[in-house]
């Protein structure tokens, strides 16, 4: 605890706590003195805004209750008192870039200062406390269960012929009885699919929704359920959750299957020939000709589905090199044409010469800095002492004539067809 903390604040250097450490009593004291995870956050605040009013937030967490069990449905919500955090675990929605979480209202309260102060405290305890315990990633964390893996398979083999079904569908031959006669006159038809642009664009939309429902199914099959080790145990859910690193999408193709690539939208295309790759037949109904995958990066994939996968990740790259050009020069063009316009001191937004452009900054006059709090009404009301604090509207009334405004709020009251409810 003392080891965390003094590696957190440094109190010697940014004099946080003016050189000293204020702490909390353990809360275990036998048969040794122990403190709890969220002490140790409840400290660092509590040194951070020492001799200031304390922080009172409610806010959700990132990782679901469902995550901790029935025991831990509570850790969902955030909730800090008086400073001292009761409820709830931190992770990328009070810590990153996301509104109403510890650091934005350490921010709304105390200012930039406190805030960079809190996150660079943060910084060093996380890295202290890595050092301390360790974090690694496994295979365990990737692996299915038993279960898991039959409930993968029994899906996919329910699958297999999802791609033949959706083509006699698009085609018109889903009644047909004779499955010789049908096979012979389906090809016949995706010939003439694959000779019109547009027919197999339709082709490709269906057989994209009809295979994109068996991939969400196996997915929402397998995971988190499914998984050999669960979380918080396992350390790949640890990071995807709390939205440390990695989303679902990785987890998904690592352990359970890549599903369709896609190019430009679409499919992956048929040659001249009918084929998509030299390996497969001419004008084959099945999905995995069509690019998709059912392999995962577990267990390996086949060189047809790796090239396929190639394919899909060389359009991604060059995606990203075009779009970071052209967004770019976008961006270029917009500055230029408003680096000229200031906000003036009658509060009207005008151009270099003079003309206005309008007569209150974003038509409501708010600075988008501060105005996320606006309507956080609660937040307010718990933090009241604290925005008192920051604001001193106490010295806004030298300049206000309060007995008017009081007598005309009477007046208008009493008469509203004849004074404005509002002072002038």
């Amino acid at each position: 605890y003392h080891q965390v903390l003094y590696g957190a604040l440094r109190p010697d250097e940014d004099g946080t706590g003016g050189g000293r450490v204020v702490t909390l009593p353990p809360a275990i004291l036998k048969p040794r003195k122990l403190w709890t995870g969220k002490q140790v956050i409840s400290t660092l605040l509590r040194n951070l805004t020492l001799g200031r009013p304390q922080l009172n937030l409610v806010s959700k967490a990132q990782v679901t209750g469902e995550y901790w069990g029935k025991q831990g449905v509570e850790e969902a919500t955030v909730i800090f008192q008086d400073g001292e955090l009761l409820t709830g675990v931190l992770d990328k929605s009070q810590f990153g870039a996301k509104a109403y979480g510890l650091v934005h209202s350490c921010y709304e309260l105390y200012g930039s200062t406190a805030a960079g102060k809190l996150l660079s405290i943060l910084g060093r305890l996380f890295t202290k406390y890595v050092q301390m315990i360790g974090f690694t990633c496994r295979m365990d964390d990737l692996r299915l269960t038993t279960d898991g893996d039959k409930w993968r398979n029994d899906l996919l083999h329910a699958g297999e012929n999802y791609g033949r079904t959706t083509a006699l569908e698009y085609v018109g031959l889903a009644d047909a009885d004779d499955d010789a006669v049908a096979d012979a006159e389906l090809q016949r038809r995706l010939e003439e699919v694959l000779r019109s642009d547009e027919k197999m664009a339709g082709m490709d939309a269906a057989m994209k929704t009809k295979m994109n429902g068996l991939t969400s199914a196996v997915i929402n099959k397998c995971l988190p359920n499914g998984l050999l080790k669960k979380f918080p145990s396992n350390n790949m859910q640890m990071m995807t959750v709390s939205g440390a690193k990695g989303s679902r999408v990785n987890v998904s193709q690592i352990s359970c299957m890549l599903g369709q690539q896609e190019l430009e939208g679409r499919r992956v295309p048929t040659m001249v020939s009918g084929k998509t790759l030299p390996s497969f037949s001419a004008f084959e109904s099945s999905a995995r000709a069509g690019g998709y995958i059912a392999g995962r990066f577990l267990t390996g994939i086949r060189p047809q589905e790796y090239y396929f996968h190639c394919m899909a990740g060389r359009e991604g790259l060059i995606d990203t090199a075009v779009k970071t050009s052209r967004s770019g020069y976008l961006q270029r063009c917009l500055i230029k044409h408003l680096e000229g316009i200031t906000v003036h001191y009658d509060h009207t937004v005008r151009d270099v010469d003079g003309s206005v452009l309008q007569f209150r900054y974003g038509e409501d006059a708010l600075d988008v800095t501060k105005q996320k709090h606006l309507y956080q009404f609660r937040f307010s009301a718990d933090n009241f002492d604290a925005l008192i604090e920051k604001y001193h509207p106490e010295s806004a009334l030298a300049v206000l004539d309060t007995e008017a405004a009081e007598q005309h709020s009477k007046k208008a009251a009493r008469k509203p067809h004849k004074y404005d409810p509002v002072l002038a």
